[in-house]
């Protein structure tokens, strides 16, 4: 992470690629709402958007627990990373207590419980695979830094209800946060990646890819109830496109950072799989 590597051109990147994945895979899909999301109106969709943010809660709650564990047995004396993986540690544990938080203002209880219990699942299904090497922790940020904005990309342009309190800080907090967590771990994979050549980089990307498609088998059952809750508690309506999407940005993904085109990334597993 000594030379900031992805940064030109990443963000054009995502908004260059999304826009040609829904032309491809879902013309009929605007490129954002036609109508200003409205706001929450009922007790049902209070409970429905407060399941949506107690899953995000997990969601971050089990990054801030496998981002301690790295820096502590992966990356004992790697100072530079260690800055940036303190700063991600922080940044989702801020949105994970905004959403604590959020709940017990919308609902009026503490889901600190079913936040936990929603933790374990995530080091039940993916689990060893975040923490026994360094591979298999970049394996972990690809999955829930780089491949998730799949999902993002649907919500943004689909979503009818929201809570605006929850909207200013997405918009506000979340997304600059986040922006700078996938740019950060593009920049470390780049620096360590650049290092490498000839046949040594092929038998590492083809790690790299095996790790990957390891994670996406632990992810694939998890990520189809999580895209449920978003459809319902956003009241985006199902997305039947939404594995489609999610298969070819993950494509992209690897290709921009791997440096491969597309059509010479080996076979990749489908969530659908």
């Amino acid at each position: 992470m000594t030379v900031a590597l992805a940064r030109p051109g990443y963000r054009e990147f995502e908004t260059e690629t999304a826009d040609r994945i829904f032309a491809r895979l879902a013309p009929h899909i605007p490129s954002a709402p036609i109508d200003e999301p409205r706001p929450i109106t009922s007790k049902e969709e209070q409970e429905n958007f407060a399941q949506y943010l107690i899953a995000g809660a997990a969601h971050d709650s089990y990054i801030v627990q496998v981002i301690g564990r790295a820096i502590a047995n992966l990356v004992p004396d790697d100072l530079h990373l260690q800055l940036f993986l303190s700063r991600q540690l922080g940044d989702d544990g801020a949105h994970a207590q905004y959403s604590r938080d959020r709940v017990l203002r919308l609902l009026g209880y503490d889901p600190i419980n079913e936040i936990k219990r929603q933790v374990q699942e995530h080091w039940d299904f993916f689990g060893d695979l975040s923490t026994r090497s360094l591979f298999g922790f970049l394996a972990f940020e690809f999955h829930y830094e780089l491949h998730i904005v799949a999902g993002l990309l649907v919500n943004k342009r689909l979503t009818k209800i929201n809570d605006p309190k929850t909207s200013n800080f997405v918009a506000q907090r979340i997304l600059p946060d986040e922006t700078e967590h996938r740019i950060g771990v593009i920049d470390w994979w780049r620096n360590q990646y650049g290092k490498i050549s000839g046949s040594q980089k092929a038998e590492l990307i083809a790690q790299i890819i095996e790790l990957d498609n390891e994670g996406q088998k632990r992810r694939n059952a998890y990520l189809k109830n999580y895209w449920k809750i978003n459809q319902v508690a956003l009241a985006t309506g199902e997305v039947k496109e939404q594995p489609a999407i999610y298969d070819a940005w993950r494509k992209e993904i690897l290709s921009y950072v791997l440096d491969i085109p597309v059509d010479q990334l080996p076979q990749l597993v489908s969530v659908n799989d």
